[in-house]
């Protein structure tokens, strides 16, 4: 062990951290010499002073200095998550798969929340890349979609690979992971018309979030299929949250027209189940309801919520396949997941209407 380090040590009562040219010192021999042992690059030194550089290394705890070895290596291994609501559990979730996945390739996770507004997502890019994030996963928000062009534009300009995930653009060159939310949309629609039911509502917002878009549009490919009619008064235009689903829920449950809604996203069908235990009307028996995400909170409700899953666990695994392929400089790659039904107690059998 370095004895003057350790005797500083304990003067100060604490550990100082032991550098390149401490070793050198000690062993007599250049920085750069004490760099290539370390990392089993070849030196001609002795076998001796090798095996001493090593030792002392190891006896002292030394650590290779993060900055200083990016830019050596122009490299920080720090990968930037930019997503739209830490307060989703969904968001949320993905946000941990992705850290525990990244960590293991030896990448540290900035997590940042954009609000779902454009100009804080423009912000946060920039202030990533500022840190020399050696990459950027990006949710984008619900504003960023209404100028897809001037999006496009801003996501070509950033100097750092990209992967979107959860939210992709349409015809743009760059990784993309997501869940087929037109098919989603459809499946969940399906299960309430082969239960009998033909008056069938939404709650959800395909004016401006592109995955309600996808998933609005499924669900009216279910009810063309089926033959079946829809009203205007059936759709109500919420947010993915679920105070602003509660506000709203009066609008399809009070007048009593339909049987079964598709909510967009699982809190959206968690407001609407909270509301309607107020009003004294029951799930499943007078209103059936299905859900989207498939939230670990759901199995704890009173009527556990039948929901369409997105497993957060194979999105972040093909994100990060993804996030590796763009870093490397290969192709991009359009990757559409598809998601599943999954059947609980909020949806029974519709017998007459």
């Amino acid at each position: 062990m370095l004895v003057s380090f350790t005797k500083a040590g304990k003067r100060k009562g604490y550990i100082v951290k032991v550098r390149l040219k401490d070793i050198a010192k000690e062993v007599g021999v250049s920085i750069a010499a004490v760099s290539q042992v370390l990392n089993d690059k070849p030196i001609r030194i002795t076998e001796e002073k090798k095996q001493q550089i090593k030792r002392l290394a190891a006896e002292n705890n030394y650590t290779p200095n993060a900055a200083a070895k990016s830019l050596v290596l122009k490299k920080t291994n720090t990968i930037g998550l930019i997503i739209p609501d830490i307060n989703n559990p969904f968001f949320a979730n993905l946000a941990k798969v992705l850290e525990d996945l990244l960590r293991k390739q030896g990448y540290l996770l900035i997590l940042v929340n954009s609000d779902d507004k454009a100009d804080v997502e423009k912000e946060l890019m920039q202030l990533l890349i500022d840190r020399n994030v050696d990459a950027l996963i990006i949710a984008l928000s619900t504003e960023s979609y209404a100028d897809e062009v001037q999006t496009k534009e801003r996501l070509k300009k950033l100097s750092v690979p990209i992967v979107l995930v959860d939210r992709g653009i349409d015809n743009f060159e760059v990784d993309q992971v997501f869940y087929n939310n037109r098919h989603g949309g459809y499946i969940a629609a399906c299960e309430l018309i082969k239960k009998g039911h033909k008056k069938i509502g939404t709650m959800m917002n395909p004016d401006k979030n592109i995955n309600c878009v996808y998933r609005y549009q499924g669900y009216l490919d279910a009810l063309k299929e089926f033959g079946l009619q829809r009203k205007d008064s059936w759709h109500v235009v919420t947010k993915f949250q679920f105070e602003d689903a509660y506000e709203k829920a009066d609008i399809l449950l009070k007048n009593r027209e339909v049987t079964g809604i598709v909510a967009g996203n699982d809190l959206i069908a968690l407001g609407i189940m909270k509301r309607a235990k107020e009003l004294g009307i029951k799930v499943p028996e007078d209103v059936s309801i299905v859900g989207y995400d498939n939230l670990v909170l759901n199995d704890l409700l009173e009527v556990s919520l039948t929901s369409v899953e997105q497993d957060v666990n194979d999105l972040g695994e093909k994100t990060v396949f993804a996030l590796m392929n763009a870093i490397s400089g290969q192709k991009p790659r359009y990757v559409q997941l598809t998601p599943r039904l999954i059947k609980k107690n909020s949806v029974s059998k519709r017998v007459s209407q």
